[in-house]
């Protein structure tokens, strides 16, 4: 459906905020519900999504020749719900008629480009099936609707600028991550010439455009992380600049704090902990510091890791470069003139800046100034404690993401409170249901907050409780704590992707979308028919 056929008088069952993999799951699982319905009985009757981007698109940053997902095809949108669902990846295969192409490849994982067209292929999908999709428009606010079931979501076309509010029952909020700059790189981020990896192979090519068509001189690009993205930009760097002409090398500096890269564990015993069944465990788990310390076991399973056949790739690379440069030395002749990699381990960054006379360019169309390079990176190495300055053309983060933007939606609404924001809440803390804070640690809270031990704390830098259920909805609060199943706020908040202190590390992840997805549906309709159950016997 076009954007000029969505009605803004229409009471929208559901209003899901964001149109990725998450609420693209939620949309399939509604679409195999009222199918399998008998008509006129399925709860969630009129649903609309609202996405930013002017059509469905996945990670489009990260779309590098030969990069593979690192998951099997059956973690798809729906399978593990429901391998009959019309929206498998083996269904668009099927569509697609690659079904057995694809059995001949020998392996079960797709490539990244195959996956973003599946996902692409399944919007279309459920938006031929019912589901209102409004791309283009961002969601910049909500608001309480005239009646205490209803909220206004309100939302802007990001090229016309015109604004559209449109009445939820329900809503879901699907922010997925926005890109995270570190404090040391923040005197530069706003340089057309620092990219983070999320726009990555959107952006490049004009970079490296400009000193294709200025400068003949050898490139140095700083690569900052140490995790997939930044190996898979690393390589991908390497062929790119290998089609830029120079006398010398270019080259490419891994800026990495540990002592070496790590391989992501991907093993089968370690692979349960991202099977839909640990999502309970996860969440029941006894404390904050049972919580803490799981996490802290796992991460080797997702961040700052690389895939081991990505650091065999690269080993290879590094080794050839030593061995040519061996030969050439024998021989007394000069290496040859390939991109080099240089990874740079224990490098703690000091600080950046711009180290050319040129200004930062406010129009990120304008070409700066590329006769010399253009940043300074200043890094001090963790174990020696040697403070080095290198200079950079290109700085490319691949630091990581951050998941807190509905925080700010939230708390910036007129019924934020009722879940315990405030405008000022700087953060939060979301607490599983059954486990609330002891009135003792409250107790003790509060006086510190009095005490000369702490004369600093703000009451605004205190994380703010958030209740969630275990299926993923946000719950009212009371002076912070759990408010009564009878709270005045009827319509639901629910979050996807932003729940792995809660729901543990798959929350982030494409592993249980598609179980989440029907958790999250049926609870939606289990309410709904409850409410109209509650209703009909007062009458």
């Amino acid at each position: 459906m076009s954007s000029s056929k969505i009605d803004e008088s229409t009471v929208y069952d559901l209003v899901g905020l964001g149109f990725g993999p998450a609420n693209l799951a939620v949309a399939g699982a509604i679409v195999e519900r009222r199918s399998s319905t008998s008509s006129g009985l399925f709860p969630i009757r009129k649903a609309l999504f609202i996405e930013k981007h002017d059509r469905f698109r996945w990670h489009p940053g990260m779309l590098l020749p030969d990069a593979r997902m690192q998951i099997s095809f059956m973690k798809d949108l729906a399978t593990l719900r429901n391998p009959q669902s019309p929206i498998t990846f083996l269904s668009y295969l099927h569509s697609q008629n690659r079904l057995v192409s694809f059995i001949n490849k020998g392996s079960t994982i797709p490539s990244r480009k195959e996956y973003a067209d599946y996902l692409s292929w399944a919007a279309q999908y459920v938006q031929n099936h019912g589901i209102d999709i409004l791309y283009g428009h961002e969601v910049i606010a909500l608001s309480r609707g005239r009646k205490t079931s209803t909220i206004n979501v309100r939302c802007q076309n990001l090229i016309t600028g015109d604004y559209r509010v449109f009445r939820a029952r329900d809503v879901i909020i699907s922010p997925g991550g926005n890109a995270q700059i570190p404090d040391s790189l923040s005197p530069i981020s706003e340089h057309p010439f620092v990219i983070h990896s999320s726009v990555y192979a959107t952006s490049i090519d004009l970079v490296l455009e400009s000193f294709r068509t200025s400068s003949n001189r050898p490139l140095h690009i700083a690569v900052i992380g140490s995790g997939q993205s930044a190996a898979e930009v690393t390589l991908d760097l390497r062929d790119r600049l290998s089609t830029i002409t120079s006398m010398y090398n270019h080259e490419i500096d891994m800026i990495v704090r540990k002592g070496s890269l790590k391989p992501s564990d991907d093993s089968p015993f370690v692979n349960e902990i991202f099977d839909p069944s640990s999502t309970d465990i996860w969440f029941n788990l006894p404390s904050e510091q049972v919580r803490a310390s799981a996490l802290k076991e796992y991460r080797t399973t997702n961040y700052g890791v690389v895939n081991p056949r990505t650091l065999e790739i690269m080993h290879e690379i590094i080794y050839n470069q030593k061995l040519d440069d061996d030969i050439a030395s024998r021989q007394s002749s000069a290496s040859l003139t390939y991109p080099r990699i240089n990874i740079r381990t224990y490098s703690s960054i000091l600080s950046t800046s711009v180290c050319s006379s040129l200004s930062l360019a406010t129009d990120r169309s304008k070409t700066p100034n590329v006769d010399g390079p253009i940043f300074s990176i200043i890094t001090q190495n963790v174990v020696s404690r040697t403070i080095s300055e290198v200079k950079y053309d290109v700085v490319i983060c691949a630091t990581g993401y951050q998941r807190s933007s509905w925080i700010n939606l939230l708390k910036e609404s007129d019924f934020g409170q009722d879940f315990g924001l405030h405008i000022g809440s700087c953060s939060v803390q979301l607490i599983p249901v059954g486990r609330h804070p002891r009135e003792a640690d409250s107790a003790e809270l509060s006086s510190r907050r009095g005490s000369s031990i702490f004369p600093s704390i703000d009451e605004n830098h205190i994380p703010v409780p958030l209740y969630l259920s275990r299926n993923y909805q946000l719950l009212p609060t009371k002076l912070g704590r759990l408010a009564s199943a009878t709270s005045p706020f009827e319509s639901r908040v629910y979050l996807q992707g932003v729940e792995e202190a809660t729901h543990g590390l798959s929350d982030t992840l494409l592993s249980v979308i598609g179980i989440r997805a029907g958790e999250v549906v049926d609870d939606i309709c289990r309410g709904r028919v409850e409410k109209v159950w509650m209703t009909e016997s007062k009458l």
